[in-house]
């Protein structure tokens, strides 16, 4: 089973057995609480290394110059225990450093690899045998809060499912959408512990993007197969509509 989430974070799971872990981690919230943080380990990494790879390669570190200098300078025993000594030091100290970049605290990172995750496992099938009214209550009953499905009819999308599912931060409301040309879209709503007011932030793993942030307590990620380019006005609808209602 453990091979099984590894590849449920990597998205090397075919649709069916997705759906099949999708369904443990719902029934298993430490289980889901530990896939949420290798999750959100493995977003921030992705979101801090990116940059780093996308640079070119510095010329003094190219091959050919590396050979050129090493055959101009062999360096004397003293200096190159010297560089290994630093080398090591410099990764322990970063290492240290580091680690409170990787523990996930329930934050919008985590909050939008718990909305992709979801939207993968229930994309297919979007609805619990529960009417909207009834799903509503239940979604409210579960977050402790009023809270009312988006009306994302402006932006081209209609409703046509939801369902509650858990995840390692607490129970979330995952609300269905499809365009006219069938394409389908997701808002997930659930309590923050942390970081109850935040940004807007775009994220693409794979063929799914997002648009995360947390608004007054509440975190909110509209998810799909599209660009986050081209999810984020719809992203701009939803919390219109929410900021429109009074605080609770």
């Amino acid at each position: 089973m453990e091979e099984d989430l590894h590849a449920f974070i990597d998205q090397a799971l075919d649709a069916g057995r997705r759906k099949e872990v999708q369904d443990y981690l719902d029934r298993n919230p430490e289980a889901a609480a530990t896939v949420a943080m290798f999750a959100a380990q493995r977003q921030l990494l992705r979101s801090a290394l990116t940059p780093i790879a996308d640079e070119p390669i510095p010329e003094r570190l190219r091959v050919h110059s590396l050979l050129k200098h090493r055959r101009s300078a062999s360096p004397a025993p003293w200096r190159t225990a010297a560089t290994v000594v630093l080398a090591l030091a410099t990764g322990t100290v970063g290492g240290w450093h580091m680690r409170g970049a990787l523990v996930p605290n329930g934050g919008v990172a985590v909050l939008a690899g718990e909305a992709r995750s979801s939207y993968m496992a229930y994309a297919t099938d979007p609805s619990e045998d529960t009417d909207k009214a009834e799903l509503l209550k239940l979604v409210s009953d579960k977050l402790r809060r009023p809270v009312e499905i988006p009306d994302l009819s402006r932006a081209g999308y209609r409703y046509v499912g939801g369902r509650l599912v858990a995840t390692g931060h607490g129970s979330a409301g995952l609300f269905f959408y499809d365009s006219a040309d069938g394409t389908r879209m997701a808002v997930m709503i659930r309590p923050m512990i942390h970081e109850k007011e935040a940004p807007m932030m775009e994220q693409t793993t794979g063929n799914v993007g997002g648009v995360t942030w947390a608004a007054r307590g509440l975190g909110y990620s509209v998810v799909g197969t599209e660009a986050p380019s081209l999810l984020h006005p719809i992203a701009d609808e939803v919390r219109r509509q929410v900021s429109s209602k009074s605080p609770t």
